[in-house]
């Protein structure tokens, strides 16, 4: 069977030679994600903190930077000591009892087996009117690394999100993939 923990785990040390992001696309995604100073943000995935020092310019006033990867979170300590940001070994459906204005998925919403109970836990961790951000700074071109669920099309991620979520940002070519919208004022149960 599959370990995606193992797979991250062992890779966390040479992860950012490897896992290369295009810097115009991350600062175009954060452009269009509308962060406000002051935000507090919830970065799921954070693998070794690659998104963080683009996040820190926004001026937030914390993040939750979460992945499931210890060896990950130990690189990313390493690597970015800022008091805003907490790096946090857990699974994102343990985080509960915070409310983010907004929250990103950077390459990790594949990850999740089961999308659908990913973006219901949405509406628990986002205040109303609070932002998500799903984005592949590859665009479609390529999945990302060690990933067990093939991308949702945009209009697959769409209909799942948009009982929750009013989307007003989507884009998806060959080099950018990103869905981003504020949660609506909807009972979840």
């Amino acid at each position: 069977m599959y370990d995606t923990r193992a797979f991250f785990n062992e890779r966390a040390a040479a992860w950012d030679s490897k896992a290369i992001h295009d810097p115009e696309n991350l600062r175009t995604v954060l452009h269009l994600s509308d962060l406000k100073p002051g935000c507090s943000i919830l970065d799921v995935g954070c693998g070794t903190g690659l998104l963080e020092p683009y996040l820190l310019k926004y001026e937030p006033s914390m993040i939750l930077a979460v992945d499931f990867a210890e060896n990950m979170i130990i690189r990313a300590k390493e690597k970015l000591k800022d008091p805003r940001v907490e790096f946090l070994c857990a699974d994102y459906f343990d985080i509960l009892g915070l409310a983010f204005d907004a929250c990103f998925f950077l390459s990790t919403f594949p990850h999740f087996t089961d999308p659908k109970s990913a973006a219901l836990h949405l509406t628990r961790v986002l205040k109303t009117g609070g932002r998500v951000t799903i984005s592949h700074s590859q665009g479609k071109s390529g999945d990302p690394p060690g990933v067990m669920t093939p991308m949702l099309p945009a209009q697959g991620l769409l209909n799942l999100l948009r009982p929750y979520f009013r989307i007003d940002v989507m884009v998806d070519n060959s080099i950018l993939f990103m869905i981003s919208g504020t949660k609506l004022d909807v009972e979840v149960t």
